[in-house]
């Protein structure tokens, strides 16, 4: 029990420390009183001095008492002063603090109840319920890593509280078989506990943001979360055609994640929304759509891969394919985020509706959705359809003529589309200067007036106008939004689509070439540079990038992750090959050990190990060592019968009774290892047996 106490009493500190971390880093209630004073009443505690032990008829008490404290803590949230101040995530980082306070109560109270002679199972359970929710405040504090090293931390203590408080068991095998296997048996069910608890810290790192806000719809404070600018819905991106909707978004500069890709190389230019027409300062969609249903894989349309449904986007197989995995870290209205040349998006979804200008839409997408999406490694070259001709060279009556006096000045000498792409960036780039808000008169088109007065602008306005003068120059191009994905999260691996990521560009179909281009005129928006090192990556051989996938999917998963990783990197051959060679190892190990075994039984057992008279003394053993555990004290599987005698008659000295058990084992050590056993010591024995204890 020694041991077992002092992993209680680091478990003590551990969840005092984290209940006073979070409360300082709540940046609301900087209280650590508390939990230090908790911390002293757990180490007092575990003297076992102030039990209450409460019969099993009786432990109901236990579960009232629990129920009674969390009362306490809901109505001290709900009704608090704290409650009704704070709003987002000062709020989640309160309810999530409060809880923990609640589990690091819970934790002190089973060590006052329950009997005095072994500490309380629930107590690691606690622990890792307090460990659970202090990580969701430290995941709102950006505490990445201390949340990490926390759960990891927490998953050892628990398994190793729960290792010392089981008794050892008499087997009867060989010292050092017995202490091998023992070794063997605690390292896997170690290493398997640990990834366990690893793997849960990357969902509930995946899930930040619903489990960030269990608390607060639980207790009806759902209204603190509604995150709303100028009176629209705040989805992270622009879901509107209208010019200067996205400042909205951009000019907060808000990095909240929204989008979370897994890919080898950088997103760039993710799609939600595509616009064809323009109209008094405000792009249209005038796309068809269609639905789309998923492939089936199996028989009777069943899916027997995989939970996920596979939609086909383009039903040409192509070779020269990249992938990437999405996940919405926020709620995104209904779109659904793919590069420009996407073939199939494999998501848990039933169905998807596809424009035939390639925007993905679906109205189930929820927060915490992922899906795979394939898409071409070379250019795009679905060529548009008559009718999306006509809408992308479609100008406006309304523009000022002198605006197409200013095409006429910008393509001169510009004959091929590719000219007279370079031609629309090279007149941003060189008239042109990145900033967020225009000063544009009321009843003025904002197109109109940026092209011909204006000398600054932002995103949508370089892509509009971008499009517009294309289009006068015979280009057919359309206005496109969602996000340019450039930040990768150094902690993750993950690349981040934040809110001030959201962004505008424009997509020419080029016909020289048979193909389409992103057309970016946003000055210090080029990603040629980024391409660049993309490629410069790629052209590194593959060893590095397996290398990042496989710490990538130790990060992730643990040791789980690497059956994945193999998969990934080298088929299904790869990935039968090391559980092969565990279990050949597993297997050689097993046979040298029953050798062992088989050696240690054959050199150190006397002939007589088969005859009736030894099982009868081994039974008799067995008897004894049930009765003398009953009574308090245990024989250990290292401990030989002088040793264990000695034992028991050093318990009491004074006492007669545990006296006669030393002398009993002292006598049987001495028949058991005699050339012959003599029967009436035997029935001596098996009396004295019946008489003790």
């Amino acid at each position: 029990m020694r041991n077992q106490k002092i992993i209680a009493v680091t478990m003590i500190l551990a969840s005092s420390v984290l209940t006073g971390l979070v409360s300082f880093a709540g940046l609301v209630s900087r209280d650590i009183t508390y939990p230090t004073i908790l911390c002293m009443l757990g180490l007092l505690g575990l003297k076992r001095r102030f039990t209450w032990d409460i019969k099993p008829e009786k432990r109901i008490i236990t579960s009232l008492l629990l129920l009674l404290l969390a009362i306490m803590f809901a109505m001290h949230y709900r009704y608090g002063n704290l409650a009704g101040r704070v709003v987002g995530e000062q709020a989640a980082s309160v309810a999530w603090q409060t809880i923990a306070r609640y589990f690091l109560a819970s934790m002190i109270l089973t060590l006052f109840l329950g009997s005095p002679d072994k500490l309380p199972f629930s107590m690691g359970l606690f622990h890792v319920a307090v460990t659970i929710s202090a990580g969701q405040v430290l995941l709102l504090n950006d505490m990445y890593v201390t949340f990490r090293l926390s759960e990891l931390f927490s998953v050892i203590l628990v398994i190793l509280y729960i290792v010392s408080a089981r008794e050892p068991t008499v087997k009867a095998v060989p010292r050092h078989v017995g202490r091998f296997s023992r070794r063997l048996a605690f390292a896997m069910i170690f290493l398997i506990t640990a990834n366990c608890g690893w793997m849960a810290s990357s969902i509930l790192y995946r899930h930040v943001e619903v489990l960030n806000y269990l608390p607060l719809w639980f207790w009806g404070s759902v209204s603190a979360l509604d995150n709303t600018t100028q009176g629209q819905s705040y989805v992270g991106f622009s879901t509107s055609g209208k010019l200067s909707s996205i400042l909205a978004i951009k000019g907060e500069e808000d990095p909240t994640p929204m989008l979370a890709i897994k890919s080898d190389r950088s997103p760039g230019y993710l799609r939600a929304r595509a616009f064809e027409y323009y109209f008094h300062s405000e792009w249209l969609d005038r796309s068809n759509k269609e639905d789309v249903y998923p492939e089936a894989n199996g028989p009777l349309g069943t899916h027997l891969l995989s939970r996920k449904n596979l939609f086909q986007l383009d039903k040409r197989n192509y070779s020269n394919t990249r992938k990437m995995m999405i996940r919405h870290e926020s709620d995104l209205a209904d779109a659904v985020f793919t590069p420009l040349g996407t073939t199939s998006i494999e998501a848990s979804l039933p169905m998807l509706m596809w424009g035939n200008d390639d925007i993905v839409y679906n109205r189930n997408i929820r927060t915490g959705a992922t899906y795979q999406i394939k898409y071409l490694r070379s250019a795009h070259r679905k060529p548009p359809t008559d009718v999306q001709r006509r809408q992308m060279l479609d100008v406006p009556n309304q523009l000022d003529p002198r605006v197409h006096g200013l095409a006429t000045i910008i393509f001169t000498g510009a004959g091929t589309t590719t000219e007279k792409i370079d031609a629309v960036i090279g007149h941003f780039n060189s008239n042109y200067t990145y900033l967020l808000g225009l000063d544009i008169p009321e009843g003025r088109d904002k197109l109109t007036h940026f092209l011909l007065e204006g000398s600054t602008g932002y995103c949508e306005y370089f892509a509009s106008g971008a499009a517009m003068l294309l289009r006068m120059a015979g280009v057919p191009t359309r206005y496109v939004t969602g996000f340019l994905v450039t930040h990768k999260d150094v902690e993750t691996g993950l690349w981040i689509a934040r809110s001030m990521d959201a962004h505008a560009w424009a997509e020419a179909w080029d016909s020289e070439q048979n193909q389409w281009r992103i057309v970016e005129a946003t000055p210090g928006e080029d990603l040629g540079m980024l391409s660049d090192a993309d490629e410069m990556d790629q052209l590194q051989g593959s060893g590095g990038t397996v290398m990042a996938q496989l710490i990538q999917a130790l990060y992730e998963y643990g040791l789980f992750g690497v059956p994945g990783w193999l998969y990934d990197s080298y088929g299904l051959v790869g990935t039968l090959l090391p559980p092969a060679f565990l279990f050949g190892a597993a297997l050689c190990t097993a046979l040298i050990q029953r050798r062992l075994r088989n050696n240690s039984a054959g050199t150190t057992q006397s002939p007589l190990v088969k005859s009736p008279e030894v099982i009868a003394l081994h039974k008799m053993l067995s008897r004894m060592d049930r009765k003398v555990k009953t009574a308090g004290l245990q024989r250990d599987i290292n401990e030989t019968l002088n040793e264990f005698a000695l034992r028991v008659k050093n318990r009491d000295p004074g006492d007669g009774l545990w006296m006669g058990i030393s002398d009993w084992y002292v006598e049987y050590a001495q028949l058991r290892y005699c050339r012959t056993i003599c029967t009436e010591r035997m029935r001596r024995l098996t009396r004295e047996l019946h008489d003790s204890l």
